[in-house]
């Protein structure tokens, strides 16, 4: 699969993120283009971010 390798690639990826969210909602098939590219590029970043920004949970 895949993966973010830095800063500048996990930058350019959100922002393209910020462009397709106002393309998509609750009501887009499942099959349209802006929202499947949005759903891998979210899974992406969340990859990413689950290495380089972890969330420090404390239960």
């Amino acid at each position: 699969m895949i993966k973010i390798k830095n800063e500048v690639i996990y930058k350019a990826t959100m922002s393209r993120i910020e462009e397709l969210l106002p393309l998509v909602d609750d009501n887009t098939p499942v099959d349209d283009k802006n929202l499947i590219e949005l759903d891998l590029l979210s899974a992406l970043v969340e990859e990413y971010e689950d290495v380089h920004y972890p969330l420090n949970v404390r239960h």
